[in-house]
């Protein structure tokens, strides 16, 4: 059986199908379009009880590492980075030998995922007006967005406290303000993590969340789904967000406040010269700001070298592909939305409503790397990102 597979990847894409066989011992095999490494995510069989899941690359029989995932209605999902290509694989229900690599631990505020023992990130889910993770490390343990408002740093810029790091928001829904924060704006609230899972290849988290006014009520809820894993030089995370309308539709309004931001550190920024933007159309510095195109990158100076953020619009998000609300003072976001701003016309409408008992989908992958990424590199990986992988299951 073959089965077209969601790209939902830069770097890799992300295939879910069912892995079915009898016994201990199970055979697949992934066909991808060029060579770029592939996160895949196949179903097991409901007759696989256990995590205990070890998955050989044959003809040698090596063993690749693997994690296994508990998805929703109770299905195990199995994880693991496919390099590339037509390659085949047994399953086997038997002890991994593979290392523990990636850990997640639940603070008082935060989940922390750390690598090796040394901190990737923090997922922060309280203290504040909507989740956002700060700090984020490169693999070289550089941090790779503002620290203000969580600390202060000498020298780093103290304007817009409400961009926090990285996270998702939109500055109109209904009407009502999520993006800045204050009284009489509105909050995220998260409501429980459904998933934290993970160790060999990254880690997955899944939460859910509550979209609420000013005055409490419940306009939406949200599920996001967060992925970190490392793949060659590259430090990946992965952004998926779902949200739901209940009784009533919701209208995410047309306006440049938003929506998918990152912050980055202060000594990246364009406008102090060594920071560069760049999209996928060839805009460069400020003339990237509201324009369209499927990827943006933003590099700069951290410590006297080059690091750089590049973020990837997902062929299927709503108003593919995306505005790119970039600044030289260091805000980089996606923005579907705000059309009237960008386009600088007042005749045009860029809002989205969902209808009641809708739902809207935003997927985003992020990638922080020690120097510039070039166009051609980036062009690359995002047509991996976009191609379909399949996979074949054997009778």
């Amino acid at each position: 059986m073959r089965l077209a597979v969601f790209a939902g990847c830069v770097l890799f894409c992300i295939a879910s199908t069912a892995v079915r066989g009898a016994g201990t011992e199970m055979r697949l095999s992934v066909h991808t379009k060029g060579n770029a490494p592939t996160l895949v995510i196949a179903n097991l069989p409901s007759a696989v009880k256990t995590n205990e899941v070890r998955l050989l690359l044959l003809p040698q029989r090596t063993e690749v590492p693997c994690d296994v995932r508990l998805a929703e209605k109770g299905i195990r999902q199995l994880v693991w980075i496919h390099p590339g290509g037509k390659r085949d694989y047994v399953v086997e229900t038997k002890a991994p030998s593979c290392p523990t690599l990636w850990q997640a631990r639940l603070k008082e505020n935060a989940l922390e995922i750390t690598r090796e023992g040394k901190l990737v990130t923090r997922y922060v889910f309280s203290g504040a007006a909507k989740p956002y993770l700060y700090p984020i490390h490169a693999q070289t343990g550089v941090p790779m967005t503002r620290a203000y408002p969580m600390e202060q740093r000498e020298g780093e810029s103290t304007d817009h406290p409400h961009q926090k790091s990285f996270w998702f928001t939109h500055g109109d829904v209904n009407g009502i303000d999520f993006w800045t924060e204050g009284e009489d704006k509105g909050r995220i609230v998260h409501r429980e993590f459904s998933d934290i899972s993970g160790g060999r290849v990254g880690t997955f988290i899944t939460t859910r969340n509550e979209w609420r006014t000013p005055q409490g009520q419940v306009l939406c809820t949200d599920t996001r789904e967060v992925y970190v894993c490392d793949v060659d030089d590259l430090r990946i995370i992965d952004f998926t967000v779902t949200i739901r309308a209940g009784e009533q539709p919701i209208r995410f309004g047309d306006t440049k406040e938003g929506t998918f931001g990152i912050r980055i550190p202060t000594s990246m920024e364009q406008r102090h010269g060594k920071g560069a933007i760049l999209t996928a159309e060839g805009k460069r510095d400020k003339e990237a700001w509201g324009t369209r195109a499927i990827w943006c990158t933003y590099s700069g100076d951290i410590g006297g070298e080059i690091y750089s953020i590049s973020v990837f619009d997902h062929p299927g998000n709503p108003h593919h592909p995306t505005y790119w609300h970039v600044r030289d003072y260091g805000l980089f976001a996606a923005n579907p939305f705000g059309w009237h701003d960008f386009q600088n016309n007042p005749n045009v409408d860029g809002s989205i409503t969902v209808p009641a008992g809708g739902q809207i989908t935003f997927r985003y992958r992020t990638i922080f790397a020690k120097g510039a990424m070039p166009a051609e590199r980036l062009n690359a990986l995002y047509e991996a990102f976009a191609t379909p992988a399949k996979v074949d299951i054997a009778p």
